[in-house]
């Protein structure tokens, strides 16, 4: 297999919260063995899912060691009730990338099935993906029906965006003044330091989770809604979130596996984009709202320098100065270059901003129930993740809060 290295993933190498879950029900009942099969089997098909983090010989490059073994971390728990805390217990240690695996999964037997928690930090994949592995187990383990080897391939180079994603004017600019600004700078920051930032990140820093459910008679009526309106579902749930906050940005994720050519069905890695939308109306009508952020969503859609903007700054970026955005910004490193591009850049240093990630529809009888539990990014006040699974919706917010 070619070497993969961290390119647009290395914005989330040196980040706090770079984390986030799926949180599965089935029904089959708990077996140790077969369990422990499963996760074998998924690691045998996906590279990523044995791999651990390394510096390439001799310089600051970064990539997915493959080793010949599951790096897969798993934990079987006496009953739910710890959940939260065992899923809270991440943001405090943070992923060990250099001496541990990108996924921990939590089971908890029931009386009649189990729960699987799977977490993955951001290194491994985007949200769709861990959607994709959590389906592929319970393909496994309750439909036996074995996972597919995967060929990781990520994004090398800029040129692998669509046509016309370059930067341009002020971004350019502004990238190249933060990366003349970084190597006058002549430091970098290491993962040691990073870590000790993050245990006492964690300390000052709470994020809290609330679960909310859509039924098939609500959904029915929000799907009415967006067929004789012509918006889409997304563009629904934006316009609640702008209603009832009054913020003006939302921060939404898009898929971009359609328009990366080299992309393999499965792999494993980020393809997603983040795009800001910005909503300046003060209408307090929900239909209104959702027609207007449709139609400001389509234009950032159909084009792609709006749409690869965030990508091109990470192509265009001085890696190691990626690895100084956060902890600058938070104040746990000094530097102008990393203050300016973790904080003026990537909004981080005052989460201010409403994320939402709806990873869609999904369709599977060996689930009994699916969750979506998006990452607390420090950019972000409160973030939505949503997920329908045969025709109930589950929402959950990761909303960071200062202690």
């Amino acid at each position: 297999m070619k070497r993969q290295y961290l390119v647009t993933e290395r914005a989330h190498f040196m980040c706090p919260n770079m984390h986030f879950g799926i949180l599965m029900e089935i029904e089959k009942e708990y077996d140790d063995k077969s369990v422990k099969d499963t996760l074998s089997r998924m690691a045998g098909a996906h590279p990523f899912l044995r791999s651990l983090i390394a510096y390439e010989e001799g310089t600051d490059r970064l990539y997915y060691k493959v080793t010949e073994e599951s790096q897969i971390t798993l934990e079987v728990k006496q009953n739910t009730q710890t959940l939260w805390t065992d899923y809270k217990e991440v943001a405090k240690q943070d992923f060990q990338v250099f001496e541990g695996g990108l996924l921990k999964v939590y089971v908890y037997p029931k009386e009649h099935g189990m729960v699987i928690l799977f977490i993955a930090h951001h290194l491994l994949a985007d949200g769709r993906g861990l959607l994709e592995i959590a389906q592929e187990f319970a393909d496994d383990y309750v439909g036996e029906n074995k996972p597919v080897f995967a060929e990781e391939q990520l994004m090398e180079r800029i040129e692998d965006l669509p046509k016309g994603s370059r930067l341009s004017g002020i971004s350019k600019l502004l990238v190249k003044r933060a990366n003349k600004q970084w190597k006058k700078e002549n430091h970098v920051v290491t993962y040691e330091a990073y870590q000790n930032f993050v245990k006492d990140y964690g300390k000052k820093h709470t994020i809290e989770h609330r679960e909310y459910e859509v039924n098939s008679v609500k959904l029915g009526e929000m799907v009415r809604l967006c067929k004789e309106n012509g918006f889409t579902m997304n563009d629904l749930l934006m316009a609640h979130v702008y209603v009832k906050t009054g913020t003006k940005k939302i921060i939404i994720a898009a898929d971009i596996r359609n328009l990366f050519a080299r992309y393999h069905k499965g792999a494993l890695g980020n393809y997603s984009t983040a795009m800001g939308i910005h909503c300046k109306s003060r209408t307090t009508d929900v239909v209104e709202k959702a027609k207007e952020v449709h139609q400001l969503v389509q234009k950032h859609m159909k084009n792609n320098r709006a749409l690869m903007l965030v990508l091109a700054c990470y192509f265009e970026m001085t890696p190691t100065l990626l690895d100084a955005a956060a902890i600058s910004a938070l104040g746990g490193f000094e530097s102008k270059a990393g203050k300016f591009v973790g904080g003026s850049m990537f909004g981080l240093s005052s989460p201010k901003s409403y994320s939402i990630t709806n990873l869609g529809k999904v369709e599977n009888k060996n689930i009994k129930s699916i969750m979506f539990i998006p990452p607390a990014s420090p950019a972000a006040k409160l973030t939505l993740g949503v997920v329908t699974l045969n025709g109930i919706m589950k929402v959950c917010s990761s909303e960071n809060k200062e202690n």
